[in-house]
């Protein structure tokens, strides 16, 4: 689950997505490789929950559908 404190929302996610995501680390340290769709800002609040079988239905979770990997070029002029 994250929290996010400029945009007010808050996101669930299964935690094998994010481990294709982001790899092997723990899950305080996913806040760092990860940023608002909306805001763009990294203000995240992680936190694990186990929701009871009630509650997970209501519960809408993100699924990882695909991973782009976004080459950028950056060039510099000699002087």
């Amino acid at each position: 689950m994250f929290d996010v404190g400029n945009c007010n929302i808050t996101r669930h996610y299964l935690p094998g997505d994010l481990a294709k995501l982001v790899g092997d680390i723990p899950f305080w340290d996913v806040e760092r490789h990860m940023r608002c769709e909306r805001c763009k800002g990294r203000e995240l609040d992680a936190g694990i929950i186990l929701p009871s079988a009630a509650e997970r239905l209501k519960i809408r979770v993100r699924r990882l559908v695909e991973i782009r990997m976004v080459r950028r070029v950056i060039w510099r002029d000699d002087d």
